[in-house]
């Protein structure tokens, strides 16, 4: 599950960065101005374990409109807030441009709690230099802090971005914000390089329309005590927008290419990098009713796990070939997975494979029910023996439950324990008691040579329910 965060946002309104394209930076904020910033902060900080329990809130994200970081009060305030037990995280968006070690001395003084550090590191060209903002992520790195740094994908920049992923140290992962106010779409070449920098690029790319239900694990609250729900569409409390348009809005939404790429608190955007991950296809790669195929905004994160070179694997109540139809625009990306509800396993583009096989006798007693329960007998069988078999319903005349408990009541290697069931839509599956979807996932990480507590998981089903237990990462 998604971690619940609070983006915090005071009155401060300024920064000692002078962008030319930035409006805080031409807002010198007068001491009175900064006393109200650092009285609201103060107040939020000692009301937090409040917000802590009225809304489960785990971690807390600091965005300023400017550089908040420059300033001690945030540092002795986010000091005391990692040390709340029920706190998993806290952190900030920055520029880098604070004392390093002082600042650090203080976080210390205050009794906070270096692992639970996060930090948004932004490169501003116009304000300092590749070696420079390199130097100090590498302090904060080897000082115990987690970050990640980027920098906005203007064209004429990449020569500098590439030089400075070259100068970062390889563990601290460099994203690129797409550029806002382009008159036109980067070109071929230009998604390449930044591509290569930032395997997760393409998502800044891909439209992200809005959806409020996805919205519920996150809060913005304002200084002045103001509380919405994002960036883009503080103050209101109900989205009105069309596109999440930046990654603090899609970022931070409860869904599960979120989670996989950056664990339960995405907007910190730190990457997690599970050993392998395995998909659910119907409902999760490809959501209900949508006929377009896979969404853009979910081909785009997994072309980020393919980049990054991470294992991809279905888990899939299809046969194989069904689930190759399907997905065959992303077949390719894929070594393999978990087929006909576990009772089929692929490894490595099919050089490893094994299934779980069902009694032929099974067919003799399900035909003597087809008349009675008036379904149709699919089979589906490697080299003659089956390992699957589905008993169709039409879609208007679903199996009841009514009807299910009598099904299984008549059919012994069910009751015996041999054979289990599932229902997906019209159809009651039927398939070797051995297979299901969390026995699969174990067995390929086994092959692997990786737990599944290494691995990640997406699906939205009851089958993917122990799947998704047995994996660290497991999505809903």
């Amino acid at each position: 599950m998604m971690g619940r965060m609070i983006l915090y946002r005071g009155s401060l309104k300024s920064c000692n960065y002078r962008c030319s394209y930035c409006p805080f930076s031409k807002h010198p904020m007068e001491e009175g101005e900064l006393e109200t910033d650092r009285e609201q902060w103060e107040s939020f900080v000692q009301d937090f374990a409040k917000w802590e329990d009225r809304f489960h809130v785990r971690a807390l994200m600091v965005i300023p409109y400017g550089e908040a970081l420059i300033h001690p009060w945030y540092w002795e305030g986010l000091a005391r807030i990692s040390t709340y037990s029920k706190t998993d995280a806290a952190g900030a968006q920055t520029n880098l441009s604070f004392p390093v070690q002082e600042s650090l001395t203080r976080f210390d003084a205050c009794g906070g709690k270096r692992e639970k550090l996060r930090l948004w590191a932004t490169f501003h060209p116009q304000m300092t230099t590749v070696e420079e903002f390199a130097g100090r992520c590498k302090r904060l790195a080897d000082a115990g802090i987690t970050l990640c740094a980027g920098a906005v994908g203007v064209p004429e920049h990449i020569g500098l971005i590439q030089k400075l992923r070259e100068k970062l140290p390889k563990d601290i992962y460099l994203w690129i914000n797409r550029m806002d106010g382009m008159k036109r779409p980067y070109t071929r070449e230009e998604q390449a390089a930044f591509l290569e920098i930032d395997p997760y690029f393409l998502r800044e790319l891909a439209p992200v329309f809005a959806d409020p239900k996805k919205c519920r694990e996150r809060i913005l609250v304002e200084g002045s005590a103001g509380i919405g729900i994002c960036n883009i569409c503080f103050p209101k409390r109900q989205c009105e927008r069309r596109i999440c348009s930046c990654y603090l809005a899609y970022g931070g939404r409860d869904d599960f290419m979120n989670q996989i790429l950056f664990g339960p608190y995405s907007l910190f955007r730190i990457p997690r990098r599970p050993k392998a991950v395995f998909f659910d296809i119907n409902g999760t790669l490809l959501p209900k009713n949508r006929k377009e195929g896979i969404p853009k905004e979910i081909w785009a994160g997994l072309m980020a796990l393919f980049l990054e070179k991470i294992p991809l694997f279905f888990a899939t109540a299809l046969p194989y070939q069904d689930a190759k139809k399907q997905c065959s625009q992303i077949w390719h990306m894929f070594l393999g997975g978990v087929f006909a509800g576990g009772a089929h396993l692929v490894f490595g583009k099919e050089d490893r494979e094994e299934f779980y096989y069902l009694k032929e006798s099974l067919i003799e007693e399900l035909t003597r029910l087809k008349q009675e329960f008036h379904f149709r007998i699919l089979t589906y069988r490697n080299q003659g023996r089956i390992y699957k078999i589905t008993l169709c319903r039409p879609l208007h005349s679903p199996w009841s439950r009514k009807e299910i408990q009598a099904a299984i009541e008549a059919v012994p290697e069910i009751q015996s324990g041999i054979a289990r069931y599932f229902i997906e839509e019209s159809c009651l599956q039927i398939v070797s008691a051995k297979a299901d979807k969390a026995e699969g996932v174990r067995k390929i990480c086994s092959w692997m040579g990786i737990s599944p507590k290494e691995a990640a998981a997406a699906g939205d089903s009851a089958q993917d329910a122990k799947m998704l237990e047995i994996c660290a990462g497991g999505m809903e």
